[in-house]
């Protein structure tokens, strides 16, 4: 069983912090998972994907970022020929349906908008863990990360 690193880029102390929490809580009923990599504004990102680039990786990039914003990411991890297939979730508070297209157009896996209830954060962290990567493939029917998590219910 291959481990799995989630990479989680964010400027936003607090959401860093939720996020650690939800997966340390999480994590711990999961042999699956390896390790989280939290990235302040996106800091050795890429770097951090690279090296860890025999691993299944996946990536959750907010998108309002003061340095690079997730789409910039996004658009960098698509352009480089090491990573280009890591799977890659825009994660924001947004809704926004510009957002949202402007994110399956530059190659994002899903999008997910961040869930205020820690016990919501949980179930979106385990269900991104059991997914098998390898097979899927971006699905732009059904491209609302939050939809699939409610409708597959598998946690």
């Amino acid at each position: 069983m291959s481990k799995i690193n989630i990479f989680y880029a964010d400027d936003d102390d607090d959401d860093l912090m939720f996020f650690h929490d939800a997966f340390d809580t999480m994590s711990s009923q999961n042999e699956k998972v390896s390790k989280l990599h939290l990235h302040k504004n996106g800091d050795f990102l890429l770097d951090g994907i690279k090296q860890n680039k025999n691993d299944t990786n996946i990536v959750l990039l907010d998108i309002n970022m003061p340095r690079k914003s997730g789409f910039d990411f996004l658009k960098e991890i698509r352009s480089e020929p090491e990573i280009e297939t890591v799977p890659v979730i825009i994660y924001s508070t947004s809704s926004d349906v510009g957002d949202i297209k402007l994110s399956q157009h530059l190659g994002a896996n899903y999008y997910a908008v961040k869930p205020y209830n820690f016990n919501d954060l949980k179930k979106m962290i385990a269900t991104v863990v059991q997914i098998n990567w390898q097979i899927q493939k971006p699905d732009f029917n059904n491209f609302l990360f939050n939809e699939v998590i409610t409708s597959n219910d598998l946690i």
